[in-house]
């Protein structure tokens, strides 16, 4: 039984190892696509939210992409300046700002989503169909394990 512990620590050592490394690629990869649109990974994701599921509040972001309220300030700031995003105010509470994508910000996506199709394409092109099924089912795990 304790060579099976052993055997199994040793196996989500090299796992995590191999995970970690995926993501700096990842990372990477990004860091290229993104610098020649000069688009941080965050603010890709903002605008890919938005676009998805139209304007939200700043709350509303923080939770969804996992960043601090100042954080989601931070990267709206940025957006804005660029004529991505625009803030608008609710009309009941004026207090209530939602954060909008511009047609600006649409067509960057856009631009942006058919270049990292690709990239993704060519780290992925060697699964087939059941092993992402597979992937998906083992991350959403993870990921509500994390969550408790």
């Amino acid at each position: 039984m304790e060579g099976n512990k052993l055997v199994q620590r040793e196996m989500l050592l090299e796992v995590t190892t191999m995970f970690g490394a995926l993501l700096k690629g990842f990372s990477q990869k990004w860091n290229k696509l993104g610098a020649e649109y000069n688009l941080s990974f965050p603010q890709f994701k903002m605008l890919h939210f938005l676009n998805r599921t139209g304007p939200q509040k700043v709350s509303q972001l923080a939770d969804t992409l996992g960043l601090t309220s100042a954080a989601i300030t931070g990267i709206t700031d940025r957006l804005l300046a660029e004529g991505y995003v625009e803030r608008e105010r609710a009309v009941k509470d004026r207090r209530v700002v939602f954060i909008t994508i511009t047609e600006k910000g649409t067509n960057l996506l856009q631009e942006i989503t058919e270049n990292h199709e690709e990239a993704t394409q060519t780290i992925f092109n060697t699964l087939g169909d059941e092993d992402i099924k597979h992937l998906k089912r083992i991350f959403t795990a993870m990921l509500d394990n994390l969550e408790k």
